[in-house]
């Protein structure tokens, strides 16, 4: 079981690094020539509107859109080195950094990002992993860690939240297991492992919008699609966990 802990530093303000607009650009063929084998249908003229490059010189792995609150639908987030960004983005296609997370442990890597919001306050909340395999939940209205969950042993690649169940997490792992997490009380409900399970790093899963099934894919070159039906009894256990 997880433990509840603080680690990590929230930033306010912008970040530092070169931003820009760049020149327009046209959807290529694969050789880098404009493929004009279908110019009828292939809308012209697709143009780049702004660049931005983060100054940590290191490589982005995550990048997750808000989609969960209809509310900060103009918020994305960014994960890369031990750093986790906030932007805004605004209709004219200009971006500002709302918020910097970055992790105390210069050594943690983070892969992947998921959003979510807080069901007591709708406080929007960001889901941040990677690395050292520990999964930390940001508050971003109070501008903290909230919450952290371990359990995985080996780095994270992938975490969506539940579409309706806004407390539910899944993680994928490169220790070959999927994890679903009750977020609000850092529960681990299931591992999804063993003689069905994948035989590799899990990369990627997502949850069907049914809410009753996710799917996961992996180094093992394995598509599974799991049923989340058997868990419900542990789910609203887990809620009431103390």
């Amino acid at each position: 079981m997880a433990k509840k802990r603080r680690r990590g530093q929230g930033v306010q303000g912008p970040l530092s690094g070169n931003s820009g607009v760049d020149n327009p650009g046209e959807c290529q063929g694969g050789d880098g020539s404009a493929d004009l084998s279908d110019a009828t249908s292939v809308p012209r003229g697709y143009q780049l509107v702004r660049r931005i490059k983060e100054d940590h010189g290191q490589v982005l792995f995550g990048l997750s859109i808000n989609l969960y609150d209809e509310r900060r639908h103009n918020l994305f987030a960014t994960t890369g080195a031990n750093r986790a960004t906030v932007y805004e983005l605004f209709p004219d296609g200009n971006i500002e950094v709302r918020q910097v997370y970055v992790d105390e442990d210069r050594s943690e890597s983070y892969f992947c990002c998921a959003w979510s919001v807080e069901p007591n306050t709708d406080d929007a909340l960001l889901a941040v992993a990677g690395q050292l395999g520990i999964i930390r939940i940001i508050n971003l209205m109070e501008q903290r860690v909230t919450r952290t969950l371990m359990g995985h042993g080996n780095s994270i690649n992938d975490l969506r939240f539940h579409p309706y169940q806004p407390t539910l997490l899944l993680s994928a792992s490169k220790d070959e297991s999927i994890r679903l997490w009750a977020v609000d009380s850092c529960v681990c409900v299931a591992v999804f492992t063993g003689d069905s399970g994948h035989r590799g790093e899990v990369l990627s899963l997502d949850f069907h919008l049914d809410g009753d099934r996710f799917v996961s894919a992996g180094m093992d070159n394995a598509i599974k699609v799991w049923s989340l039906k058997q868990c419900k009894a542990a789910i609203e256990k887990a809620h009431t966990f103390d």
